[in-house]
């Protein structure tokens, strides 16, 4: 990355999301996922209904459907009625799922390494930008 962060901190934040995705669609790749799967697996934590996962994931619930279809095929998650309404329907996690998901979670915890490649400078920038201040100290 390039060092010319207090010129563009902005810059440099959208470098660093872009590589924190290039980080997730890797992860989700070698877990044999795309990553709007990956994303999905992640988000059931619990059944969710397929509006509110739609909701969460920001996006048509004609996506989602197929999202959740894809994972049904593959064993990693299944709609179940909602038993406090017969006529919606829940998707959750299959045990296979879960361990995805977890293996998953621990690949992306190694997601820091991408902080780590920043300099002291880039750094100062970053946090400037969340402390809501645009000059690194």
């Amino acid at each position: 990355m390039a060092d010319d962060c207090s010129a563009n901190p902005f810059g440099l934040l959208v470098e660093l999301a872009d590589r924190l995705r290039a980080f997730m669609d890797a992860a989700a790749a070698a877990e044999g996922l795309t990553p709007p799967q990956a994303h999905v697996l992640l988000t059931l934590e619990e059944p969710l209904h397929m509006s509110a996962l739609a909701e969460r994931k920001l996006c048509d619930p004609s996506s989602v459907t197929s999202l959740v279809k894809r994972l049904e095929r593959d064993g990693l998650a299944q709609r179940v009625v909602d038993v406090g309404d017969r006529r919606a329907r829940l998707v959750r996690l299959t045990p296979k799922g879960r361990r995805v998901r977890s293996r998953l979670q621990e690949r992306l915890a190694g997601a820091d390494g991408v902080l780590d490649e920043l300099s002291a400078d880039q750094r100062r920038s970053l946090a400037a930008l969340f402390d809501g201040d645009r000059s690194p100290r």
